[in-house]
């Protein structure tokens, strides 16, 4: 392929020249080999297995562990399918040092959680198991995790009764996976990868392959592919390197290397000199929608970490983010068919990559959705992008790369984990951050729009090409034939078409400022913060945080929303803030504030919810007065476009009807409906209630919240700020704001929970047979800190125990999701969910273990170990949630409105919690006796 031929070119004839102030001081020949940075520890043991180690010290006393197979799904063959993944799972159920489940118990009990810190990933070409967040407490913690990444390496047990054990987990994982998404995947991999084997594995296996393969099946596949010269060791986080390493070489030093390993096999995608064209369809599809894909061969592995490879694969993002800017030009548009198309740059195999193009229709108009988008692209490979689009995408991706040079000590384990992985599995370069701002700058410097126009000519080939369409089962029977479609590219290629013809504005974002306000009072707040009085009323809290280095949020908010609207108006009031925030402000439409803002980071959005109403930003610190200048015109000057309200009004019908027969859509129906009633504030939109929606009246109820209510609002700012900066910013936009005539506070709205039992059963169609359970225990409590957290607390246990019982001894579920709530508006009440998927034939056996464990909890309180291991999660996950802006903004929200402090609080809080204490708030549930249970079945 001529991708290829080009890579050479370049590879063979361009240097990239260093320019002053750059930590290259060398001219770079595009054969050269990237540098590795310094600050990680790469080796390579003697049986072959890789190690990854670097220090962090972002997360104080925390580190990340990760063993990686360079294998997956892939190396499976047509007896195997599903063998991989269920490796994946057996990793956590049997090893020499940890035997049955103690693996588990003993993490649990340094504060990890089984899901979020404990995991794995199987993929088509690599697989990983991650133990992260881990407090290296003790010297021994760290002697142990080592011990696991051992054991992972090479000696799993794989007994026969973990091992059949563990098929029911995944064959009801198999169960909850199969969406129409999974279903359509699968179909669409023999058009995407031709008759290959990447066509025929599905990861998960079939059901009757789960049940009955023998395990010396699964054990043999394991000692074949699961060995030292595939696996690499990859730990970050706040430890010594020097003494990690030696433990590390230690530890291993007794995994052999593989004798007459098997060598992995490269698949090559066949090509296609004509399109494919595939038209799929389920009866659970919801969207119409098209995948198009034009694949091209990878570059080769040994070659991915060179210079010539990642200056092809800049400008080829370069590319792809200029065609992203025009398909966003473009949706904005009346009349255009889709709602959104993207363009990727995709990784299909490790020896396939493909430009892909993804289209979602605007209703059911697929076609013309995916013909408009393609169009596009030929309109590009005719003639080009222009030097205006390079600089504006340049600038944005310049943009980024500083920040990201800029942040890089807050960079997380997690990300360098990462990082590490690719390059182990791929050979991508694994630079230092200041190595990575200087290559960045001086690819970007070379890129020219001659370079990028001939290099998209040979991306957008007109050979191996394929397209999928995805439509919901009715729209199938109206769209073209596949062999109609196949002609349809011809005539596109064939067709006139003019060059693109972008629309620029070039004006500013506020023609004349607003008189500056004043601070008139200043005082200290909470946590470090600093609360200013504007001379309008208007309070502003300002927090400097080191979270998040160059940039910052806001947060306006004001008692009152949905509840002080009508009844009547309920419905017209909730879509009020999402027409004004995408139909633009001022002087300008949407399209054109998107594109007027299009060189800055920074987002603003109004909202209403149901018992306030808010306005919040974020943007670069460079752009904290455009973000200032935005929410001064949401306030002052917002736009209402009738066109935007007709397509989002179009958009909810059409959702409404393709939905009207999902599984999840019906439950969520019932549940709503045995919760509410018939209140017209809860229930869920239908056809008929979409046109009572009256867009004369928006304008005025946004004023109602905004225009003439600006006075009763709390700005909070929160990140890399400069008070003396930011001062005069907030009282010139939010100082010039009137107070207002509206005084907002929230009403009781009358929305309830009903009372006592009720139970709800029904049969529908469904494609994958399963039962869907959903339970509902509901009632009035007083709304205190400690009883916020004693909820959270008794819905942890459970989940722990319905991860004992319903998952690994009865193998019903591939899990239990439970949430406990509490509300104090309009009256303060509480809420503990309880959801699964089954086979329908156990759904009345897992009922009932669901209804035990919460009685034996309200009888005998939560096991010790599962209060204990909560508690220390909780604890150890504190300190991380303060690095994030967004929890102390919550914590903020939460002092100066309901003079609650979750910091300071914070432990002693905990310390409040008790067996008994969570046994009590157990037994008032039972007591209160008010549950809503609602089951799906398939039709019989």
């Amino acid at each position: 392929m001529k991708v290829k031929l080009l890579f050479i070119c370049i590879c063979a004839s361009l240097l990239l020249f260093a320019g002053a102030g750059t930590v290259i001081a060398q001219p770079l020949k595009m054969g050269d080999e990237l540098p590795l940075d310094t600050a990680v520890r790469i080796g390579k043991l003697d049986n072959g297995m890789r190690y990854f180690l670097r220090h962090n010290g972002q997360s104080a006393g925390m580190a990340d562990f990760y063993i990686v197979y360079n294998v997956g799904s892939i190396q499976e063959d047509d007896t195997q399918s599903g063998l991989a993944h269920f490796l994946e799972h057996m990793a956590f159920n049997g090893t020499r040092h940890f035997p049955g489940n103690s693996m588990i118990g003993w993490l649990e009990s340094i504060g990890l959680q089984f899901g979020t810190n404990l995991n794995a990933a199987t993929g088509m070409e690599m697989t990983y198991y991650q133990l992260t967040q881990v407090p290296l407490k003790r010297e021994s913690v760290t002697d142990s995790l080592l011990l696991i990444l051992h054991d992972w390496s090479g000696s799993l047990l794989l007994e026969k009764k973990e091992i059949d054990k563990e098929r029911g987990v995944i064959i009801e994982e198999l169960r909850q996976r199969n969406t129409p998404q999974f279903r359509i995947g699968n179909k669409a991999a023999s058009y995407v990868y031709g008759d290959t084997r990447y066509a025929h594995r599905d990861m998960l296996g079939t059901e009757e392959f789960l049940k009955n393969f023998k395990p010396q099946l699964l054990r043999d596949y394991y000692k074949c592919w699961y060995r030292p010269d595939l696996q690499a060791i990859i730990i970050v986080g706040d430890f010594d390197v020097d003494k990690m390493e030696a433990k590390l070489k230690k530890v291993m030093a007794d995994i052999p290397a593989a004798e007459n390993p098997q060598p992995k096999e490269k698949i090559r995608i066949p090509d296609n000199a004509n399109p494919v064209v595939a038209i799929l369809s389920d009866p659970e599809e919801r969207v119409s929608k098209a995948n198009f894909f034009i694949k091209r061969p990878a570059v080769p592995h040994e070659l991915n970490n060179r210079v010539g490879a990642n200056y092809m694969n800049m400008l080829i993002n370069v590319a792809v983010s200029m065609m992203n800017v025009r398909f966003g030009d473009l949706a904005q548009q009346s009349g255009c068919p889709f709602t959104t198309a993207t363009l990727l740059n995709s990784s299909l195999t490790e020896t396939c990559d493909a430009l892909e193009l993804q289209v979602i229709a605007r209703g059911d108009a697929i076609a013309e959705a995916f013909s408009s988008a393609y169009g596009e692209l030929e309109r590009v490979r005719r003639y080009g992008f222009t030097q205006e689009e390079l600089d504006f995408v340049r600038m944005g991706i310049l943009r980024g790369g500083k920040h990201a040079y800029e942040s890089g000590n807050e960079k997380p384990n997690g990300a360098f984990a990462q990082e590490y992985m690719n390059h182990y599995t791929k050979n991508t370069p694994v630079l230092s951050v200041k190595e990575q701002w200087a290559f960045l700058q001086l690819m970007m410097r070379q890129a020219t729009i001659e370079q990028v126009n001939e290099l998209v000519k040979t991306l957008i080939a007109r050979a191996n090409n394929v397209l999928v369409l995805t439509v919901p089962e009715k729209v199938k029977a109206t769209l073209p034939k596949e062999e109609q479609l196949a002609n349809f590219f011809s005539w596109v290629r064939g067709a006139e078409i003019e060059p693109y013809k972008p629309e620029t504005v070039d004006q500013p974002l506020l023609a004349e400022l607003p008189v500056s306000g004043k601070v008139t009072a200043t005082e200290k707040g909470v946590y470090g913060s600093t609360v200013w009085k504007l001379s309008n009323g208007l309070r502003v809290v300002v927090m400097p945080t080191p979270y998040s280095r160059n940039q910052i949020i806001m947060n306006g908010q004001a008692g009152g929303g949905l509840s002080t609207i009508d009844t009547s108006d309920y419905l017209t009031a909730s879509m009020v803030a999402q027409i004004a925030g995408v139909s633009g402000a001022g002087e300008f439409n949407g399209e054109q504030l998107r594109k007027l803002l299009s060189t800055k980071s920074v987002s603003v959005q109004p909202s209403i919810g149901r018992f306030s109403s808010d306005i919040s930003g974020s943007a670069a610190k460079a752009d904290v007065e455009t973000m200032l200048q935005l929410a001064y015109l949401y306030f002052m000057h917002p736009n209402f476009d009738r066109e935007r309200f007709d397509m989002m009004l179009e958009a909810n019908r059409m959702n409404l009807v393709n939905s009207a027969d999902a599984p999840e859509f019906v439950m969520n129906k019932l549940m709503n409906k045995a919760t509410y009633g018939d209140n017209l504030r809860t229930q869920i939109p239908t056809e008929q209630s979409l046109k009572g929606i009256d867009f004369a009246k928006m304008a005025a109820i946004y004023r109602h919240f905004f225009t003439d209510a600006a006075g009763n609002y709390t700005f909070y700012f929160l990140g890399d700020i400069e008070p003396d900066v930011l001062k005069p910013l907030v009282e010139r936009y939010l100082g010039s704001l009137p107070v207002g005539t509206q005084r907002l506070a929230w009403k009781d709205d009358g929305v309830r929970m009903l009372p006592g039992k009720k139970e709800e059963r029904m049969n529908i169609p469904m494609q994958t047979p399963k039962g869907m359970v959903s339970l509902v225990y509901t009632g009035e409590v007083e709304y205190t800190q400690q009883n916020t957290l004693l909820m959270a607390m008794l819905a942890s246990c459970l989940q722990s125990r319905y991860m004992e019982t319903i998952r690994e001894e009865k193998g019903g579920a591939y899990g239990v999701n439970v949430s406990g709530t509490l509300s104090r508006q309009p009256v303060p009440t509480y809420s503990l969910n309880i959801a699964f998927q089954t086979a329908p034939d156990k759904v009345d056996e897992l009922l009932k273990v669901v209804r035990e464990e919460l009685e034996r909890t309200a009888k005998s309180g939560p096991a010790s170990a599962d209060l204990d291991k909560t508690l220390e999660y909780w604890r150890k996950a504190q300190p991380e949630g303060l690095k994030n802006n967004q929890v102390w903004l919550s914590y903020l929200q939460n002092y100066y409105t309901w003079g609650e402090d979750w910091n300071t609080d914070y432990e002693k809080l905990l310390n409040t919690v008790s067996s008994e204490s969570v046994k009590e708030l157990a037994g008032k549930i039972l007591k209160d006796g008010n549950l809503k249970q609602v089951v799906l079945l398939p039709l019989k």
